[in-house]
């Protein structure tokens, strides 16, 4: 009787253990967040939108809803990105938020874009975090000349996958923020993990389109 207690303890903490290694087990630890990188990011965005905004001008973004999906990394580009506008003394009009399962690829739906670039002026500039105007043929056809200026912030492997050059050409883009791409090393040298922002993207305008990745489909 006198060891029930000590019993009852061990128990106890041997189901705590255990309980301990089953959560640890099945827990999805949230991945640290590089808040240096989707602040430079924002910087970066905001500083070519600034560059081509008329005195007056207007500024209209397109960004996730975060509400609806929770994604830190966009909130701190948006933060950074609006207070570099703040601190120019221009500000964002409006702001266009697009409800996308951050699991799924980035993209504008493009009946929301072409209504966006259909009502905006010469003195707007549309940015969007979320790629540029991806539109059918129908719908350039129906814009006609292409009056707001657009800079898009293009990551992943999109600008390989789209030919962003044929953006700038129409007038669908004119600034862009584009993931470098990633080559591998030969060998067996170490190469060095890419961390910064400059080692991570590019910026890109219709004067240097030289800059912008390989289209895979220039080779086909």
């Amino acid at each position: 009787m006198r060891n029930r207690p000590f019993t009852e303890i061990m128990a106890a903490l041997s189901a705590c253990a255990a309980w301990a290694a089953i959560s640890f087990s099945t827990s999805e630890f949230t991945p640290r967040i590089d808040r240096k990188l989707h602040q430079a990011t924002g910087r970066a965005l905001a500083f070519e939108a600034l560059g081509i905004l008329k005195p007056g001008g207007r500024i209209t973004l397109i960004t996730r809803d975060t509400a609806t999906f929770p994604q830190p990394a966009m909130d701190i580009l948006l933060d950074s990105f609006t207070r570099e506008i703040r601190r120019a003394g221009a500000v964002v009009a409006s702001t266009h938020f697009v409800q996308v399962d951050p699991l799924r690829p980035v993209e504008v739906p493009p009946g929301d874009f072409f209504e966006l670039i259909r009502r905006a002026s010469a003195e707007h500039v549309i940015v969007s975090f979320m790629g540029p105007p991806l539109l059918s043929e129908e719908q350039r056809n129906q814009l006609g000349r292409v009056k707001p200026k657009i800079v898009a912030f293009c990551s992943g492997n999109l600008a390989e996958n789209i030919d962003l050059s044929r953006l700038f050409d129409a007038g669908l883009l004119h600034a862009a923020v584009v993931s470098r791409r990633g080559s591998s090393a030969a060998g067996d040298t170490p190469r060095k993990i890419p961390e910064a922002f400059d080692d991570l993207y590019t910026t890109v305008t219709a004067r240097d389109l030289s800059k912008l990745p390989a289209h895979l489909g220039a080779a086909q």
